[in-house]
């Protein structure tokens, strides 16, 4: 699309001194493929929250019977590292992923779990005073 003068152009566009949009226009097997890569990416994300999460609340419950810190279940980690090794191992036995987890790029998945590894980082700084928010 081209704007007939600078006007049109919202003030928060022009901050940046060149940019390009590409309008995607896929066939029906690439749409799908798209599809089923951001699918892929959410699946990962909405499982990294909840291995992480577990943990949490497990804690939770057993310290209210009265364990001790120190015999409480063992924090999970939020590392991408950690989160990419502990999916790499649950994706091909977890039935929300062994049937179709090979039908999308690795990079599908590590994307959900980069954004969940973000989430849980800015988490912990907000509590920590480090981060707004």
């Amino acid at each position: 699309m081209r704007l007939s003068s600078e006007r049109e152009v919202p003030a928060a566009a022009r901050l940046c001194g060149q940019a390009y949009t590409f309008a995607l226009d896929p066939n029906a097997a690439q749409e799908r493929a798209l599809r089923s890569h951001c699918g892929a990416a959410r699946a990962a994300y909405n499982w990294a929250v909840g291995w992480v999460i577990a943990s949490w609340w497990q804690r939770r419950a057993e310290a209210s019977y009265g364990i001790g810190d120190e015999e409480l279940t063992p924090w999970r980690p939020w590392s991408l590292p950690a989160l990419r090794k502990e999916f790499n191992r649950a994706k091909s036995i977890d039935p929300r992923f062994a049937g179709w987890w090979r039908e999308n790029s690795k990079e599908a998945y590590n994307t959900g779990l980069a954004n969940a590894a973000a989430a849980f980082d800015s988490y912990a700084r907000s509590r920590q005073g480090r981060r707004k928010g």
